[in-house]
Formats: structure tokens, C-alpha cells, sequence
């Protein structure tokens, strides 16, 4: 016999069905977005640099930085700006512990492989294994979740592909926000650690959101000195402009 408690529970979610996250509409599944506000989440639609994705002038291939100077990654995409509906969803699941969050963002993210929209990348079946940029220690005690890791099991799923804890990262590092990218890339050096050397394995790595690219830039490099092979990134979205990657 079901309990008081929960036969109340079921009165309640007829009565006040799930509404859409950002809109505030009921909906009829289980789904945190209704599917208008995420079809008119901002995506990129003009050209972006091969390598990093930020978004360039039509005609050109690489951004400033990239055509200069290399990046261990072999590509990396974003959704769209870190703007409209894409910034209040990412800080929601990032900062306020709307884990669901993860499932439409990870779906959207999972559709980056797509051979419609991914002609960089390869085919899901090319890769080996999602990771995630590992979690900063004192954030993830204070949050008690990693939204990064949500993101890229999410991925993992819709790929269906194995998701693996690659890195961990064993010393805390401050906060790089407005930080130039070169005190980035000194303020990561060595923050990550292989968990298990690799075996040549083709990583999907998966971040919430890219700023300056410091933070992925480290990841990915960690991967490769230990034995892993090319790595893919992926992130809900880019934010920051020219001063960037």
C-alpha cells in the first residue's frame, strides 16, 4: 500500500505539473525545458576558428591566437555565447544545484558530434571515452557535486560511450577570472593528474563553460604527456571576447 506521504507527492505533481526552467510554462514530460526556449537558446551560426571554436570573421580559419600559437587539443566547440538562456541554465546547474539541468545541456552537447555539425570532429563510434575537467577540491566540498562531470555523463549517455574519472585535480587554484592568459596557464601548470596512464585512447573532454581555454588547454595537455591520445573538447558555452583564448 503506498503511504500517505506518497500518494501526496502524486496529488502534488498533478497539481502543479514541472514547468520550463526558463519560461516558467507547464510542461507535459519530465524535461526541464519546454522546447521553444531551447530552440531559441543563442547558438553560433557565422564561421569559427578550426581549433578553438570562438567565433571568427567569415572566410578565415583559425583566430589570431590559434594561427600563431598551437593548442593540445585537436578541436574544441562550445554551443553558443555565454549569453541569453545559455548563462542563467549554466549557472543554475553550476551554482544552485539544479542538477536536472545537466540532461538538456548534455543532450545539446552530445549533438556537437553530430556529422551535420561536427565536421571537425569525429564520429561518436571514433572515440574512446567522455572525461571530464576534474573538479577544483574545495569547490567540490562546498558544492557536493561537480557540474562538469553531470555534463559529461550526460554526453557519455546520449554517445553511448563509457564515461572515466581521467583526472583529479589534488590542490586548490584561484579563482581565473580576469586573470590575462598567461598568468592562466601559470596558475594551472600541474594542477592535473592522471589518474592511469593511457593507452593511446581518443578522449572526448567535457567543461561547462570556456573562457580563456586555460583550464581545458592544461587538462588536455595532462592526457597526452600520460599516455592518452588526440583530445576533443566540448563546453555548453564560450564566454569572454578578443581577450580570450
Amino acid at each position: 500500500m503506498k503511504s500517505i506521504e506518497g500518494v501526496a507527492a502524486g496529488l502534488v505533481g498533478l497539481l502543479a505539473p514541472p514547468r520550463c526552467f526558463l519560461c516558467g510554462v507547464p510542461l507535459m514530460r519530465l524535461w526541464p525545458l519546454c522546447p521553444d526556449c531551447e530552440q531559441d537558446l543563442p547558438r553560433w551560426t557565422g564561421s569559427v576558428c578550426l581549433v578553438c571554436g570562438r567565433s571568427v570573421e567569415e572566410g578565415i580559419d583559425l583566430c589570431r591566437d590559434c594561427a600563431v600559437e598551437g593548442r593540445p587539443y585537436a578541436a574544441a566547440r562550445t554551443l553558443g555565447p555565454y549569453a541569453g538562456g545559455w548563462r542563467p541554465l549554466i549557472q543554475a546547474l553550476k551554482y544552485e544545484g539544479e542538477r536536472a539541468l545537466a540532461r538538456p545541456l548534455g543532450r545539446n552537447l552530445a549533438a556537437l558530434l553530430s556529422p551535420a555539425r561536427a565536421r571537425e570532429f569525429p564520429k561518436s563510434h571514433e572515440l574512446d571515452l567522455v572525461t571530464c575537467v576534474p573538479a577544483d577540491p574545495k569547490r567540490l566540498r562546498e558544492r557536493g557535486y561537480h557540474a562538469a562531470e553531470l555534463l559529461a555523463r550526460q554526453v557519455a549517455r546520449w554517445l553511448e560511450l563509457p564515461f572515466r574519472q581521467l583526472l583529479r585535480k589534488p590542490r586548490s587554484t584561484p579563482p581565473q577570472v580576469g586573470r590575462p592568459w598567461k598568468e592562466r596557464l601559470t596558475a594551472l601548470e600541474g594542477a592535473f593528474q592522471a589518474r592511469r596512464a593511457g593507452r593511446g585512447e581518443s578522449i572526448l573532454l567535457v567543461d561547462d563553460v570556456i573562457t580563456s581555454g586555460a583550464t581545458v588547454a592544461e587538462a588536455a595537455r595532462t592526457l597526452l604527456r600520460d599516455g592518452y591520445g588526440q583530445v576533443w573538447v566540448v563546453a555548453c558555452a564560450q564566454a569572454g571576447g578578443d581577450d580570450g583564448y
